[in-house]
């Protein structure tokens, strides 16, 4: 891993940072819950022991104590907040499909899933409004010609002011207004009826059969109503196929119940109401008595805040995601067709005071709901149920947050630039020392003449001198390797030409045969020991020539001709071959250093290549650059040689001969080629059969 990553793994650590701030954000959520628990189960606490020792007359003991206040035959009106307009629609009701109630068809035993009447009941000040909506592929209206009650209709079964229970028949001949009669006395068969003007209503057909929408006085009725659904489906018959409802066919008498909210008990909730908050009253079977309030924004606060309510929503997925609050989605208390219901209903009923939170699986604000018991005569007579949203808590830790993640986030971002710009102002210098170290030695081997130093004072300068200090010394070594060779040839001259002298006048003496043959190796070995000392030398003095050489302009084409008809003269077992492809063909530098050039070339391609083959030479133009390659037949290359074949003392010769390589004329071949401000290169013919040469030299 390199080194900055490695700073900014460190720099990781300032993660810690934030982290406490949300634990301690944590915590104070904790602490805000807690108060905010304790503060709605007091509401509930104080609302009911108001409602116990101050305001019991509030509660209709005779219906609490009525066994069939436990009866699914009872009836649940809610409260409208308008008057809604007798269309046979309900769409004006503004009530959920859940708070719609079912009906089986009575006339069977067999289950029926389908349940194709439903129904619900609503109070707007002194009425009451039946909606039902009914499936029937077969309609059958009202036949005024025939008997008084015919063809599908809706019965009501209600208990006036006396006590006494009576049979409404609500019809019509066809959809639109209805018409409500009630019976005086008589059977089904032979009824006496008498129209009710003060129940009025509509008929409405759908695609899947009809709505009923009724309105009913509240001074026709006491608490008690039934309802049900007459079906017909013969209209020559008045055989009912289908009786649905909260009537028993085979009773006569009105047992089910109304059970309405309490104005009352409303007026006195108002005085707790809260903002975000709900207060809720059911009595001991779950059936709501008074709610006021809502847990919902309200409508007209949306306006102009749009941009306020989505940056709060999107802090509130923040919050949850940073803080990973688990809550449940399961309300504590459930309201389905009038009646509340879920844990904390049982736990008031059970005499015990509880608190429950949850979070609406459509929104981000968690409620707290309380729920305590309102104890009369040491019975359990109603619940007081609060809600409230958390959007108290939520603005707090919102605030808390934001501000914790834009000091976190400005506090990580000047620790991760400093380390980051740290971790690169380090990196530079290391590459620096990297580039000088690569640069102190060049490809070819040789050390430069230029180390720069640096002059800081942490560990990296000491690394940079100490570097300096062993450059210095390498290239006082190497000069002292350079020189080594000409004092040896030097040095070794003087031995080597006493020697030859000897072995001449040893020649002139009178010598056995056997003492001659033994002369005669002795004159071979110093006359190659002779040329060894002058291919070590040689090096040297092209080096010292080529620094005192003048440059000038000349013509590489006419040298090129002149050297080919002389290496033809001196090679004759060769076939050399020249191809000049340009006319520009004028370089600066020396003519004499380009002969010696060509020399090694060609001498080398004669020592590998075999006899009565072809070197070639050619000469074109790329660009601005002449290239000059030199091709001959022979052995390959070895890959892994091919880098290695300029550098000094490097020799493929595996075959003795009589004369002493050194590995000194390639060497050579590239010193001169730099000194042109050019570039040689090797590599074996693309079709295998020898190898090629080629030199880029710069045109003047």
């Amino acid at each position: 891993m390199k080194l900055r990553n490695q700073l900014f793994v460190l720099s990781l650590l300032t993660l810690a940072l934030p982290w406490a701030g949300c634990e301690y954000i944590r915590e104070m959520e904790n602490t805000l819950r807690d108060g905010q628990e304790q503060s709605l189960l007091t509401t509930t606490r104080t609302i009911a022991h108001l409602l116990t020792y101050e305001n019991p007359q509030l509660f209709n003991f005779d219906r609490l104590t009525d066994e069939t206040n436990h009866s699914t035959d009872n009836t649940y009106a809610f409260r409208l907040n308008s008057q809604i307009q007798l269309d046979g629609y309900v769409d004006d009701w503004g009530q959920s499909d859940e708070n719609f109630r079912s009906f089986r068809n009575q006339m069977t035993s067999a289950p029926n899933n389908q349940q194709p009447v439903s129904a619900i009941a609503a109070t707007y000040k002194s009425y009451l409004y039946l909606f039902f909506s009914v499936k029937d592929d077969q309609v059958i209206y009202h036949r005024p010609s025939q008997q008084l009650v015919n063809g599908d209709r809706l019965q009501l079964l209600l208990r006036n002011k006396n006590g006494q229970p009576r049979r409404y028949f609500i019809q019509t001949s066809a959809p639109g207004k209805l018409e409500a009669q009630y019976l005086i006395d008589g059977d089904s068969l032979n009824p006496r009826l008498r129209y009710e003007r003060r129940i009025s209503g509509q008929w409405q057909d759908t695609a899947t059969g009809y709505n009923i929408e009724l309105r009913i006085p509240l001074k026709l009725l006491t608490s008690n109503i039934n309802m049900a659904i007459v079906d017909i489906d013969t209209p020559s018959s008045d055989t009912i196929n289908g009786w649905y409802g909260t009537w028993d066919k085979a009773d006569s008498q009105s047992n089910g119940l109304l059970i309405q909210t309490s104005p009352k008990l409303e007026t006195l909730l108002q005085r707790f109401n809260q903002d975000r908050a709900r207060l809720r009253v059911a009595d001991s079977q779950g059936w709501l008595l008074s709610s006021i309030g809502s847990i919902e924004r309200p409508a007209d606060s949306s306006q102009g805040l749009d941009l306020n309510e989505t940056l709060l929503d999107i802090l509130n997925q923040l919050y949850h995601f940073i803080m990973n609050v688990a809550e449940s989605t399961t309300q504590a208390v459930s309201l389905q067709q009038g009646r509340i219901q879920g844990p904390l209903i049982e736990a008031a009923l059970n005499k015990q005071e509880m608190t429950s939170w949850y979070k609406p699986e459509t929104s981000n604000r968690a409620i707290v709901s309380a729920s305590f018991p309102v104890i009369i005569d040491n019975r359990v007579v109603a619940v007081v149920v609060a809600d409230q949203s958390s959007e108290a808590i939520l603005s707090l830790t919102n605030r808390a947050l934001s501000r914790l993640i834009t000091l976190s986030s400005i506090a990580i971002l000047i620790a991760a630039f400093a380390l980051l710009g740290y971790a690169t102002l380090l990196s530079f210098r290391i590459r620096k020392l990297r580039n000088a170290a690569e640069d102190m030695i060049s490809a070819d081997g040789q050390l430069s003449s230029d180390y720069r130093t640096s002059n800081s004072r942490d560990e990296l300068g000491d690394l940079s001198r100490s570097m300096s200090t062993m450059h210095k010394r390498l290239q006082q070594y190497t000069l002292y390797l350079r020189s080594l060779a000409s004092k040896l040839s030097h040095e070794l001259r003087t031995p080597l030409a006493v020697v030859q002298s000897s072995l001449d006048n040893l020649s002139n003496a009178d010598l056995s045969e056997q003492s001659r043959i033994y002369a005669q190796r002795a004159r071979e070995g110093s006359d190659r020991l002779a040329n060894i000392i002058t291919a070590m030398s040689e090096a040297t003095r092209v080096e010292q020539s080529i620094q005192a050489s003048e440059l000038e302009d000349f013509d590489l084409g006419q040298v090129l001709r002149s050297s080919i008809e002389a290496y033809r003269d001196i090679y004759p077992e060769h076939d050399f071959k020249l191809h000049i492809e340009t006319t520009d063909t004028i370089i600066n530098g020396s003519p004499e250093l380009m002969v010696q050039l060509l020399d090694k070339l060609i001498s080398n391609a004669v020592d590998f290549s075999p006899n009565d083959s072809d070197i070639q030479l050619n000469l074109n133009q790329d660009q601005r650059d002449l290239c000059l390659s030199l091709s001959n037949s022979g052995p390959l290359l070895p890959t892994d040689m091919q880098s290695q074949l300029f550098d000094s003392m490097v020799s493929l010769r595996r075959e003795s001969t009589n004369s002493s390589h050194l590995g000194l004329g390639l060497y050579i071949a590239k010193l001169i080629t730099q000194a042109h401000g050019g570039q040689i290169s090797a590599h074996n013919r693309d079709d295998d059969s020898g190898v090629e040469f080629i030199i880029r030299l710069p045109l003047a």
